[in-house]
């Protein structure tokens, strides 16, 4: 009883020595009176045969608010809201020492009936349901982890969960979403009408998200949260083919927290324009063949590179797994990237040069604080990202477990910050590929604008390579530096191997949003990071699906036959 409390003092602490309130007018008061009695049943009476109750519950109650507005050549084309509730329960059997964690310890999924009504009944219900199951889940896994330890498949000398910090109390107001939601169908419809003469694009789209979030967490170490999140997104797409049929998507995309931050109707229908711009000229691009040689990565591919080769072999719950590659397990106090760069992760900073930051916040899904992690400093690997699943060496915390709100957190990136000591401005910059081109004795140099994705495996049955697809690639001649678009081709490497070739960066450091999708589902994250020259990336050619182009040209946006203008308003002759 002594964990539950704790909980209940921690419970007075915020809410006052009054009875908790059951009545929709406190919607919180509910969720957490429910899941403290159902948490209470839980520790003290769930119990089946020889095995003990759980010894760790967390709970999570997650809302979520989506709002979205899609506009498609001047016309309104969705709009979309949504409401819903979701739970997560994640029961412990065992000790701290060795328990029946993995981390596929929810893949055994359920429909879910957790009410939006803030029903006390209902909800202790949902709980109770959801929290048999996972018990149940958890004493088979239980009986799994001793046999693979009896046949000696696996050593489980580190302790299974380490202790946490101390219990933090904190809860936040939910905000209401504003009413800006109104004016937005006029404003899809406004910007993805800049398409309409946009011939060579087949296809387009206007999309405005709003999502609001919030979460009450629970546990029996006596974290008691409850905080919100808004996230916001203003996406242009279009969808073209160059004459030979390769199909092109590109998009431009804003992100922010604040609805007050929203773009004007000029900075969208700017980019836009950029947009189509930019697809036009991709359509008319050669195909490039293979090629090894030097390049410079924008900020954004070069985010794409550290997330995917460096980034998430630091998110140290895999290196516990049999089945991953532990790349880096046994590098820490050794060199492994050039060493004018660090990299860290920060997820307490909610900006950059006024730039909102998606990979953002302070307590993590094992009611954590967030911490900043220095994980390479001067090329010198020092730390993981880490949840309180103990890696070697690293037994505590740096409030990094991340999860999707249905799946088991573990530690994932937040803000991934890259620095160097070594930078350049642009034009430098070009120079030095330049001269890099002519120390190589190759043709030409290649400027990486912008990736579609990167991919990399970091299961030891894998192999261990990086992959990504450039969508905008600059060949840049060494005779007079002029450049010349090219397509049709995509970079590997091994990770490691790959970033120890950047020999200098420059000065243009970017905040890229976006989302990465791992083991514990979809989350938004961020890389802060300038580009970097390589002395040399390695080319293939990708694989290309031919369609063939719209046979008839699309109608014309003039004024349909038959119908003339009569004072502002038009008639049928």
């Amino acid at each position: 009883m002594r964990n539950l409390f704790i909980l209940l003092a921690a419970v007075l602490v915020v809410m006052g020595s009054s009875p908790v309130a059951t009545t929709a007018d406190d919607p919180s008061a509910v969720l957490f009176r429910a899941m403290e009695e159902e948490m209470a049943r839980s520790l003290t009476q769930l119990k089946f045969d020889d095995f003990p109750p759980p010894y760790y519950v967390n709970y999570q109650i997650r809302d979520r608010s989506h709002h979205e507005i899609i506009g498609g050549l001047g016309a309104l084309l969705d709009s979309t809201t949504s409401e819903n509730r979701s739970l997560y329960v994640e029961v412990r059997v065992g000790s701290p020492k060795f328990d029946s964690s993995t981390l596929d310890s929810h893949e055994v999924q359920i429909d879910q009936f957790v009410p939006l009504d803030n029903d006390l009944y209902a909800l202790k219900r949902a709980l109770w349901y959801e929290t048999d199951l996972r018990y149940k889940q958890a004493i088979m896994n239980l009986i799994k982890k001793k046999g693979r330890l009896l046949n000696r498949m696996e050593n489980y000398e580190l302790p299974d969960f380490s202790p946490g910090n101390p219990p933090v109390v904190r809860i936040e107001e939910i905000p209401k979403l504003p009413a800006i939601l109104s004016r937005w169908k006029d404003l899809a419809r406004k910007v993805s009408a800049r398409f309409i003469k946009a011939s060579q694009i087949e296809k387009s789209r206007v999309k405005f998200t709003a999502d609001q979030y919030a979460r009450r967490h629970l546990d029996s170490d006596g974290n008691r949260i409850q905080d919100n999140s808004s996230r916001f997104w203003a996406i242009l797409e279009g969808w073209t083919k160059t004459e030979t049929g390769f199909q092109i998507h590109d998009e431009e995309s804003v992100y922010f927290s604040d609805p007050e931050k929203f773009p004007s109707e000029e900075e969208l229908a700017r980019r836009a324009d950029r947009l189509i711009h930019r697809m036009n000229a991709l359509t008319q691009a050669q195909k490039m063949e293979p090629y090894i040689g030097p390049a410079i990565f924008s900020p954004e591919a070069t985010a794409i590179l550290f997330h995917e080769a460096i980034g998430h072999r630091l998110e140290a719950d895999r290196l516990r797994t049999a089945e991953d590659g532990r790349t880096l397990m046994k590098k820490v106090g050794q060199r492994i990237i050039p060493p004018f760069l660090t990299v860290a992760d920060d997820p307490r900073m909610r900006q950059f040069q006024g730039k909102d930051l998606a990979g953002s916040y302070l307590i993590d899904d094992q009611g954590q604080k967030s911490e900043e992690a220095i994980l390479i400093e001067q090329g010198i690997l020092k730390s993981f990202l880490l949840s309180r699943s103990p890696i070697p060496s690293f037994n505590k915390t740096n409030g990094h477990a991340r999860s999707d709100g249905a799946r088991t957190p573990m530690s994932r990136m937040g803000n991934l910050i890259i620095r160097s000591q070594n930078a350049l401005p642009a034009e430098q910059l070009k120079r030095r590929l330049i001269e890099e081109v002519k120390r190589q004795n190759k043709p030409f140099g290649l400027i990486i604008k912008k990736m579609i994705s990167g991919e990399t495996q970091t299961e030891a049955r894998n192999f261990q390579i990086f992959k990504g697809k450039p969508l905008y690639l600059y060949k840049v001649y060494p005779e007079d530096g002029r450049e010349e678009m090219a397509r049709g081709v995509e970079f590997l490497g091994t990770p490691l191997s790959l970033i120890d070739k950047i020999i200098v960066t420059g000065d243009d450091v970017e905040a890229v949003n976006g989302f990465c999708e791992a083991e514990s589902g979809s989350i938004p994250v961020t890389t802060i990071t300038p580009s970097a020259l390589l002395s040399e990336v390695e080319l293939q050619t990708s694989r290309e699906i031919g369609l063939r182009r719209p046979l008839l040209p699309p109608p014309s946006p003039e004024r349909l036959v038959g119908e003339e203008e009569n004072g502002g308003n038009t008639k049928e002759r």
